[in-house]
């Protein structure tokens, strides 16, 4: 008896320790741990502008103007995202350049579809068989598979995933990114690959000023449909983040010793400030310029300002900078893809319906709003945990095997 014990243990303790891997987050690389928390704090930005424009746009809850208008400024959490991906896409993309050539660039494709695609295509699987569609949608999900979702109208009448036009845009962008790659591979100079990269992020900014003059007049609601959302014309805020990961990747440690001024954080930061300004209130400078304002908003000025931003981040040492670079952070950025796919349907399924029932109690909306965020935020983050173990982390395994 005392001898089959200690088998029965060391026979149970495999299955413990699979279970226990089973269950474990597969994290997101670590090279940048502050990068984590900023990426946590640009997911509840996207998620808080959503509450605010399904309150008031869709479903009549009635919020404060000033607290409306408020919420809606703060749109460039999109942004963020893009310059990340960018970011992380180039970092990921120039060691490999540096290390195997073209060689690597290779699996850059195959290992994409196995990181995005799986939970994109389950819970739009899901949503087209379990929603009731209307004839627009139906037609346009053959769109929505392809990831093409950001080039026709986005309503919740028309499209099954219309908060899926931002992966679209990157999966297309990602489409000819490693063609960029290779062009910079045959670059000479630095110089030459730093100039092509600037003067491709700056051409969409000429698409979009072409777009607007040469379209003109224009309403608010059509310049938003014909320019927040299409590839051509938003592509900018994803080369910045291979701009960033090239200037840092190739002047790391001068940077670090420049940005060691405290003189010289302030030249960076006071130009970034002054942008964000400009982007919460943009009706500052007249209604007549707003368009025009939104034209260079959408692209260029997140583009300068994050970019600031995230220099000062990466070489900083601070107490912000150990704040974002928290483990709790990781682990909740390494859910943030589960969220971002799953956020809208929770919203409209639980949240309005809580919310509506709240607001007939009279329950302040002051109360309502900031209960609403944390509890779609909650409810978001335990659907995509759930995700993440069963459909992310096995394409993850498979995607190892297949592409290394």
């Amino acid at each position: 008896m005392s001898a089959s014990a200690p088998a029965a243990v060391a026979s149970a303790e495999p299955h413990r320790w699979s279970l226990k891997r089973f269950l474990a987050l597969d994290l997101l690389d670590n090279r940048y741990p502050a990068l984590h928390g900023l990426r946590f704090l640009a997911i509840i930005s996207v998620v808080q502008f959503h509450v605010t424009w399904v309150f008031a746009d869709e479903k009549g809850i009635k919020l404060a103007p000033d607290w409306a208008s408020g919420s809606l400024a703060v749109f460039f959490g999109m942004d963020l995202f893009f310059i990340l991906s960018g970011f992380l896409i180039g970092s990921i993309l120039l060691r490999s350049l540096e290390v195997e050539g073209r060689q690597r660039i290779l699996r850059f494709y195959l290992r994409r579809i196995f990181r995005t695609f799986p939970s994109y295509y389950a819970v739009l699987t899901f949503l087209a068989l379990t929603v009731t569609l209307t004839v627009k949608q139906r037609h346009n999900l053959v769109h929505e598979y392809l990831y093409l979702t950001n080039f026709y109208k986005l309503s919740p009448s028309d499209a099954v995933m219309f908060w899926g036009w931002s992966l679209a845009l990157e999966e297309q962008f990602y489409l000819t990114v490693p063609l960029l790659f290779l062009g910079l591979y045959h670059l000479r100079s630095d110089r030459a690959r730093l100039t092509l990269l600037i003067g491709l992020w700056a051409c969409a900014l000429g698409v979009r000023l072409y777009l607007y003059f040469h379209r003109a007049p224009w309403t608010d609601r059509t310049l938003y449909d014909a320019l927040y959302f299409r590839t051509h014309t938003r592509f900018d805020t994803l080369v910045c983040g291979i701009i960033l990961a090239f200037v840092q990747m190739r002047w790391r440690e001068p940077l670090g010793r420049w940005f060691a001024d405290p003189f010289h954080r302030a030249l960076v930061a006071l130009p970034c400030l002054g942008i964000l300004w400009v982007l919460v209130r943009p009706w500052t400078f007249g209604d007549r310029n707003l368009q025009i304002i939104h034209v260079f908003a959408w692209g260029t000025l997140t583009s300068l300002m994050y970019f600031g931003f995230l220099l000062l981040l990466l070489h900083g040492h601070g107490w912000l900078q150990r704040a974002l670079s928290l483990h709790v952070f990781r682990q909740l950025a390494t859910l943030g893809y589960g969220v971002y796919l799953v956020h809208i349907p929770l919203l409209h399924g639980i949240i309005v319906p809580a919310a509506h029932a709240l607001d007939e109690r009279h329950v302040s909306l002051i109360i309502v709003w900031p209960l609403s965020l944390v509890a779609l935020m909650v409810l978001s983050l335990g659907l995509g945990y759930v995700m993440h173990v069963v459909i992310e982390k096995p394409s993850l395994r498979l995607r190892e095997r297949l592409a290394g």
